[in-house]
């Protein structure tokens, strides 16, 4: 993988639908509109089913028909299709055991490391018979996507793929999953401003995980902080202008001169 093709997952590969800045509490009333709106995530019927009531602490979304609270904090997910940041912890001859900061850890097998090729009739040209777990080693840092998960298996995960792969060197560090649409920002607004103000190279994944790299410690540390900041601030307004300013000021010191 070639880290200037690898800044950020597409934005459509998260929920990047308009979010209120509206702070609700478990038991506040979302709507009492029953009629065009019903529960989504986080957000439940009350008794007499005349009102739309939140679950948890969080922000307020409208989405279609559905009225949801994204929560200021909770775990990841794993979702089909969810492009996550894995670490391998342990392995043997049939499958790779991962970290992808959830309760449940993912399953990475051989097979599902590696390309297959089509031959002129369509069918498959390279055999699994060879493919062993000797590609990564236990600590290595992979970016996966989820194939399957559910209730009764495990997290079934492939290496193959756009953006897939393994990242070398670099930095990695977690903040609340539901906070990270936060990071990107609208149209991936926030991200990019990121990365050109820290000249870092930066990879947003949607289990809250994000890879970073920089040309020097003190733009890393920049850029840190800065992430660190729109999580304790991902409820407030005007999030992009102020963490421009922050980190232009942040510029200023000795250490970047």
């Amino acid at each position: 993988m070639e880290d200037k093709e690898q800044e950020v997952l597409e934005d459509d590969d998260f929920e990047m639908e308009e979010i209120s800045r509206e702070l609700v509490l478990p038991g506040e009333v979302l709507t009492e509109d029953v009629n065009n709106f019903i529960p989504g995530r986080g957000a439940i019927f009350n008794k007499e089913r005349n009102k739309i009531t939140s679950l948890c602490i969080g922000l307020k979304q409208i989405k279609k028909k559905y009225i949801n609270v994204i929560p200021l904090r909770g775990f990841y997910t794993p979702k089909a299709g969810d492009k996550v940041l894995a670490v391998i912890v342990d392995k043997n001859p049939v499958k790779y055991k991962c970290d992808i900061n959830s309760k449940d850890f993912g399953q990475l097998k051989p097979k599902n490391t590696i390309s297959q090729e089509k031959g002129r009739m369509g069918r498959n040209t390279r055999s699994y018979d060879d493919v062993s777990t000797e590609m990564y080693k236990i600590g290595d840092v992979l970016i996966v996507k989820i194939l399957s998960a559910d209730r009764l298996n495990k997290p079934e995960l492939t290496t193959v793929g756009r953006y897939l792969g393994m990242k070398r060197d670099g930095i990695v560090i977690s903040i609340d999953p539901p906070k990270i649409p936060r990071v990107i920002g609208r149209n991936g607004s926030m991200i990019k401003m990121l990365k050109n103000l820290t000249k870092c190279n930066i990879f947003v994944t949607q289990n809250g995980r994000i890879w970073l790299k920089g040309d020097n410690i003190a733009y890393e540390r920049l850029l840190i902080g800065a992430i660190y900041k729109i999580a304790s601030e991902a409820h407030t307004s005007g999030l992009t202008d102020r963490m421009k300013e922050y980190i232009e000021n942040e510029k200023k010191k000795e250490e970047f001169k």
